[in-house]
Formats: C-alpha cells, sequence, structure tokens
C-alpha cells in the first residue's frame, strides 16, 4: 500500500493518484528514499513521539479577502504563515507544526491587516451610533 503524503490515504501499489485527494502519488515507495528526520520540534498529538519528517507542503491558496484587507503583501505573508506538514516516524500520523519563520510571518500578516480590521470596526460602530 501507498500512503499519500498530503492527505494520509492509503491506496493500491499499482496507482499513480491518490483517491482521497488527487495528488500524484511517487512511482518509488516512499519507504525506499528516506527523508531527513526532524529530531527536535514539538510532539505527535497521536504518540507523543519527537521524531517526525517533513511531508509534502500544502498548496498555498490566493484569498480574496486577505487581498482586499491588506493586498498582494499580505496573501504572501499568508501564505508563508501556514503550518508545515509533518509525519510521524513513530505512529505515521500527519500533523502540523508552525516553524520560527512561519511565526515571524504570521506575525507581520496581523500588522499589515491590523490597519484594516480596525477601519472597518471604526465604520461598523460610526454607523451604528451615527457618529
Amino acid at each position: 500500500m501507498k500512503r499519500c503524503s498530503y492527505c494520509g490515504c492509503e491506496n493500491d501499489v499499482t496507482v499513480s493518484i491518490c483517491k482521497g485527494c488527487g495528488t500524484t502519488l511517487p512511482k518509488v515507495e516512499s519507504s525506499a528514499i528516506p527523508a531527513e528526520p526532524i529530531v527536535s520540534g514539538p510532539a505527535c498529538p497521536a504518540c507523543g513521539g519527537q521524531d517526525h519528517t517533513a511531508a509534502l507542503a500544502l498548496r498555498g491558496s490566493f484569498s480574496w479577502l486577505v487581498f482586499l484587507a491588506g493586498g498582494f503583501i499580505a496573501v504572501l505573508f499568508h501564505n508563508a504563515s501556514r503550518q508545515r506538514r509533518v509525519q510521524c516516524n513513530g505512529c505515521g500520523h500527519f500533523f502540523g507544526i508552525r516553524t520560527p519563520m512561519s511565526k515571524l510571518s504570521l506575525v507581520v500578516f496581523w500588522f499589515l491587516i491590523a490597519p484594516t480590521v480596525v477601519l472597518l470596526a471604526y465604520v461598523l460602530v460610526a454607523g451604528l451610533f451615527g457618529w
């Protein structure tokens, strides 16, 4: 059985596309090419192990709401602040972790969005109370 590195769905060895999410599966079994484990980091929520390996990266997305609230730069920081997907080497569970750069990108993203949120709140309160 091949395990999809994006959604974790078990697929037959003969298929080349995941039946769960449509991601292209590798031709060679993923255990044949060992990935470099990341030893220091958060514990696995399923088994508590700290030995995990990077999985297939989550797909980026373009959000019109983020674009209208903060511009194209906010969209870039929004995508950079996403969690990194990893797989536990002990139990095979997929979960997300935040790297130091994704934490920094999240802070910058909210600094870009904050003026729009404050302005919208002011307009809403002014409209409700007639200021």
